[in-house]
């Protein structure tokens, strides 16, 4: 099992070092310009006021952190963790997009599973699309409720399948063969995007998230649907 773990770390970090350059441009298309909308929605779950601690799980390039940070001048800070240092690298370049938020956001790199911050260090915890990623999942929760102080918030927004019989065709469909094509011809690469179809299938769905998340400490959960189902945003509270 450890030897699993290990191997799906090893392929998810070479998996988003490869793309970094251009994964932010892929998400806008591969979206249709939705993913701003989506990250909108949990920054505005986690309930953020100004002087507040928030780390951004899985950060990416940073597009969470920089609008998180926004909200939280002039004395909140945001810390910015990721596995792959090529991301964030380029998040820290991306920030100066985002003069303001620059100043509040820092950056670690490491895994979720094993988190090097101290127990109760954050009011509010967000992250996007990437719980599929990691190696552990309920040690990822747990390790999210250790580091966020009593009461504090989390807005997690993942990959879905719709129930409605129609969307979900279609969105396998584009699953199957419009991301490959879209990720071949704005990378060159094809297998990160056949990689991004699996995981949204194995992921669990909505109901079992909730009660993963309850298991691990948490409170007031909720599994809200966006855009018909194809991206859930889970909110909760840490007991």
């Amino acid at each position: 099992m450890v030897a699993v773990a290990e191997e799906k770390e090893r392929f998810v970090r070479q998996l988003f070092d490869s793309i970094t350059p251009r994964y932010d441009w892929f998400n806008r298309v591969s979206s249709f310009g939705m993913d701003q909308g989506w990250r909108a929605r949990a920054i505005e779950s986690v309930k953020l006021l100004p002087g507040m601690r928030v780390l951004d799980l899985a950060s990416g390039t940073g597009d969470l952190a920089a609008a998180a940070a926004e909200k939280l001048a002039p004395l909140g800070r945001v810390a910015a963790f990721d596995l792959s240092y090529p991301m964030l690298n380029w998040g820290r370049r991306a920030m100066a997009r985002h003069p303001l938020a620059a100043w509040h956001v820092s950056f670690a790199q490491g895994r979720a599973e094993a988190l090097p911050f101290a127990d109760r260090s954050f009011e509010a915890l967000t992250c996007g699309f990437a719980l599929r990623n990691v190696s552990d999942l309920d040690r990822t929760f747990s390790e999210m409720r250790r580091v966020l102080k009593v009461g504090g918030r989390f807005g997690i927004l993942e990959f879905s399948r719709p129930r409605n019989p129609l969307l979900s065709a279609g969105h396998t469909v584009w699953l199957s063969t419009g991301i490959p094509a879209l990720g071949w011809t704005l990378t060159g690469r094809f297998w990160p995007f056949v990689y991004l179809r699996r995981s949204i299938f194995q992921f669990p769905p909505p109901a079992e998230a909730v009660k993963r998340l309850e298991r691990a400490g948490f409170r007031e959960v909720e599994a809200i649907p966006l855009t018909g189902g194809v991206v859930i945003l889970y909110t909760g509270t840490r007991r």
